[in-house]
């Protein structure tokens, strides 16, 4: 064993480190839950706390929470068909049909088991870039990132939910969101109309909490119940095991999803939540390829955002600590806690410090498996929070959604805009419209617009002939091809047929 890895494992398993980490994680995991309450919502809070720790302790408690939160809120997302953090929006739409069709509990195994894996796969490849990782960063410029986003927004929306023209309106409106407030190149203010609220654009919690928490609300007090009850068990473990085969059946889909988790993690700028929404639609689309029609609630569609979720945090730690370049917002906060700790992420950090930057992955991997066996015993609290009666939870989930909405900016005026796009997100239910691809178009708006217009000004025409550009625009055009043919062989029903 090389000797920095040696020293990277002494550091990972000091035992204030692994008591700081264990509490991050449970922190981690009660965020993940609590709708609105995201990733950078965990790190922006915990990072008063860190003052006085040893470096390692410090990090691995900053890890170890916002790790765990993609963790919990997938829970939240099967359950109650409510991410519980805008990273888990991807698994609602099969995670939740599973729940509605009384195989919740599978859902919710076959998620905790690919997010522990994926974080492990994002992890080890993590620890074995380290040496080499600056040349495999700085091949990604402007236009393969632009031209990457919009293979995501093409792959999402060919796979979307519904009729074709649905799915790229739905994705044209998430983008078109994505414009409000301060162009991000020219500075000039676009779509405020004298709102100053609107100046710094739309926020995405109140976005996520407004499209799916609303309507579930709604739902819930029209006198439905949270989900399907068949008589089983409040919580099955028979059931959440079967989930972890689920996944084990799968290892190909596993795997790539995972390294899709990875790939967008490692590259700046394209953003976290981008991941598992590329892995889902790659899973759906291959689905459809073999069966020839789409139906929601497969185990595809759960097992392929949770372990993209949860791998991509190694690739994100790619950039942030070989580059210093944080390759996701919330890493941006984690270079903060470094900084707090007298470092400083870079080429010259690996240089100097590559047993912490080792330790660090061995602390990811720790972390997830940790959040996946703690939240076992978690998910019966929620899935007996869903057996109540629709009209009693319905006020409960209200309360939580306002105080999420409230808390993650202090804003009150981020909670009035939960109630404006929960409005939108009952006519997209009633119209068939997809709400996760539109939460997908408006995370990569400004990533295809400012890199486009970067890569512009730098390469002109020239941006189509990279090397990286042309295999990124082959992808495009492939997928183009082979997706229209299973939208017209697929009848789109409602019941069974329709995606």
């Amino acid at each position: 064993m090389p000797d920095y890895l040696q020293s990277a494992l002494a550091l990972a398993s000091d035992p204030a480190t692994i008591g700081a980490t264990s509490l991050g994680v449970v922190i981690g995991l009660v965020f993940g839950i609590l709708p609105g309450l995201s990733g950078l919502s965990a790190l922006a809070i915990l990072l008063p706390f860190i003052y006085g720790m040893e470096p390692m302790t410090a990090l691995g408690f900053l890890l170890g929470a916002h790790a765990a939160v993609c963790t919990g809120g997938s829970v939240t997302a099967i359950v109650l068909g409510i991410p519980g953090a805008p990273t888990n929006a991807a698994t609602v739409r099969d995670g939740f049909a599973m729940q509605q069709a009384g195989r919740g509990n599978r859902a919710v195994g076959a998620a905790l088991f690919a997010s522990a894996a994926g974080g492990i796969v994002g992890a080890i490849v993590l620890v074995a870039l380290l040496p080499s990782l600056r040349p495999v960063i700085l091949s990604f410029g402007a236009p393969e990132i632009f031209l990457l986003a919009v293979l995501g927004i093409l792959w999402a929306a060919l796979a979307g939910q519904g009729p074709a023209v649905h799915a790229l309106f739905a994705a044209l409106l998430g983008l078109f969101l994505s414009t409000f407030g301060y162009q991000r190149i020219t500075g000039v203010p676009r779509f405020w109309f004298g709102f100053d609220y609107l100046l710094d654009g739309v926020r995405l919690i109140p976005l996520v909490l407004g499209l799916f928490a609303f309507p579930e609300i709604v739902r819930l007090a029209t006198g439905r119940d949270v989900a399907r009850h068949d008589g089983s068990p409040v919580i099955d473990l028979g059931e959440i095991v079967a989930g972890f085969v689920d996944v084990m059946r799968r290892p190909l889909l596993f795997l790539r999803s995972a390294l899709i988790g990875v790939v967008v993690g490692i590259v700046p700028g394209v953003g976290g939540e981008t991941a598992p929404f590329l892995a889902h639609a790659a899973a759906r689309r291959r689905y459809e390829r073999r069966h020839g029609h789409a139906v929601d609630g497969i185990i595809d569609g759960v097992i392929a955002p949770e372990a993209s979720n949860n791998a991509k945090e190694g690739g994100s730690l790619v950039p942030t600590l070989a580059l210093g370049i944080p390759g996701s917002a919330s890493m941006a906060i984690l270079i903060g806690g470094f900084l707090v700790m007298g470092l400083e992420p870079g080429p010259d950090f690996l240089e100097n410090h590559l047993d912490v930057a080792a330790g660090l992955g061995l602390i990811l991997a720790a972390t997830n498996l940790l959040g996946a066996a703690l939240m076992i015993p978690l998910t019966l609290g929620v899935v007996r929070f869903s057996r109540l009666p629709g009209q009693l939870v319905a006020p409960m989930l209200l309360i939580l959604v306002v105080i999420g909405a409230y808390v993650s900016n202090h804003e009150i005026l981020d909670v009035v805009f939960v109630f404006v796009f929960g409005l939108l997100g009952l006519f997209m239910v009633r119209l068939d419209y997809s709400r996760p691809l539109l939460v997908l178009g408006f995370v990569l708006g400004p990533i295809i617009e400012t890199y486009f217009f970067i890569s512009l000004r730098a390469y002109g025409v020239e941006i189509f002939y990279r090397p990286l550009s042309v295999a990124l625009i082959v992808l495009i055009v492939v997928g183009a091809a082979t997706s229209m043919p299973l939208r017209r062989a697929g009848k789109w029903r409602r019941n069974g047929g329709r995606s």
